[in-house]
């Protein structure tokens, strides 16, 4: 969706808007995102992954290349939310697929890959889209790009996509054809499982450890896509004045961010299941993959305060990109931690989990575009900055603690005196 963030000025030139109120264009998208993987849940598990991973693609390629031609504001930003509502699938789909061919000792590794490759898209591409603007000077160019993209990722999907919701047998236990349509790929009655998976989602939302990691991830997620969408209203005023080259580079903060949060999770997952001498294998429970948030948060905490500091004083563009890499180290390490948490927790719920957690992780997002520039108007850049700083700490205190308390109680309730 953050394709088109570093867009925003040549698009507010061509219809005539502020470059605030053209950012907004993402917005609605951003939020779709999260609702489009909840109602693809009770489909993808009546017909399967494969129909579930190739259909949304395609539909999304058709509406980004109405996007290429839009005429308007309007039109573009709704063509942006159906880009959210269908493009977002393919994420959902992601943790079950792991799920499906990974033993669970492999989940956390897969899962920090997963989210790490997904998790840099949105600092990545936005790059790669400005500098497209720089040597055509044409946004739409930019999108002719993307829509090559989701066509190649359709092609590779058709082509070499297969069905992992049967166990693993060797082979596909459907022929081809059967298994893109949703024939024969989980055997179940449909009516009755779509039923009884969205009746599921809705337990599972409300299941206090899902709760209180859901509503973590959305306060993880808020500030991290704020910096994403409304960045270019800062680089792009005094003192900076970025060109569209320099607005595309400073985005490589936040895809080294996002790598150094990889980094993290992959030997912290290691440590904490086989450190402390066998100690924590022997008595396992899935909370421990939470303590690995602690970091992350706190370079968060700490890089929200230096961008926010470094605006406020008017300081070199350095302290915006050394700030964003510490909040991104934040978003990827502490989305791995939740994530692999609870794949553990509820390992037959997977493509609900993964729905939940992706639902949470795109409410917080998409609104900061709307109330930013008017807080920022009316408290000062280091008061915002602070504030969401602090916010991200507490409750990561209160809701990632909360649900360390609950898995201990329980784990001592069921007789674990090593709880």
């Amino acid at each position: 969706m953050t394709w088109g963030a570093t867009l925003v000025v040549p698009q507010a030139i061509e219809w005539k808007t502020s470059i605030s109120h053209s950012a907004t264009s993402l917005n609605y998208g951003i939020l779709l995102q999260g609702f489009g993987g909840i109602f693809a849940v009770p489909l993808i598990d009546a017909y399967g992954r494969l129909p579930l991973w190739l259909y949304p693609q395609l539909v999304t390629l058709f509406v980004v290349v109405g996007c290429i031609y839009a005429q308007s504001w309007s039109v573009f930003t709704a063509l942006r939310a159906l880009q959210g509502l269908f493009g977002t699938v393919p994420q959902v789909i992601g943790l079950p697929i792991i799920h499906d061919m990974y033993a669970p000792r492999d989940w956390p590794r897969y899962i920090n890959i997963w989210g790490t490759t997904f998790l840099i898209g949105p600092f990545l591409f936005p790059a790669l889209a400005g500098y497209i603007l720089s040597g055509t000077g044409s946004w739409r160019d930019s999108f002719r790009v993307l829509a090559g993209f989701y066509g190649l990722s359709s092609f590779l999907i058709f082509a070499f996509g297969r069905e992992t919701y049967y166990k693993s047998t060797g082979k596909q236990p459907t022929n081809r054809v059967k298994a893109l349509i949703g024939i024969g790929n989980t055997d179940l009655p449909k009516r009755q499982t779509l039923l009884a998976s969205t009746l599921n989602i809705i337990k599972l939302t409300l299941t206090p450890p899902i709760l209180l990691v859901g509503i973590s991830t959305m306060v993880n997620f808020t500030w991290p896509i704020g910096i994403t969408t409304t960045v270019d209203s800062f680089v792009r005023a005094p003192p900076y004045l970025f060109d569209d080259v320099a607005d595309a580079s400073i985005r490589f903060a936040g895809v080294i961010g996002a790598l150094l949060g990889f980094a993290f999770g992959y030997f912290f997952n290691e440590w904490i299941y086989n450190g402390s001498g066998g100690k924590r294998k022997t008595h396992w429970r899935s909370e421990y993959r939470l303590h690995g948030v602690w970091f992350p948060i706190a370079s968060m905490v700490c890089g929200l305060l230096t961008y926010g500091l470094t605006l406020h004083y008017g300081k070199s563009w350095v302290g915006l990109a050394f700030g964003w890499v510490m909040v991104n180290v934040g978003l990827v390490g502490s989305t791995v931690a939740i994530t692999a948490f609870a794949l553990e927790k509820y390992p037959n719920q997977s493509t609900v989990v993964s729905a939940i957690i992706n639902m949470w992780r795109t409410c917080g997002g998409f609104a900061v575009g709307y109330f930013q520039p008017s807080w920022i108007a009316k408290d000062g850049l280091a008061a915002v900055f602070a504030t969401q700083a602090a916010v991200v700490a507490v409750c990561v205190v209160m809701l990632i603690g909360g649900t360390i308390v609950l898995g201990r109680r329980a784990s001592k309730a069921k007789g674990d005196t090593s709880a």
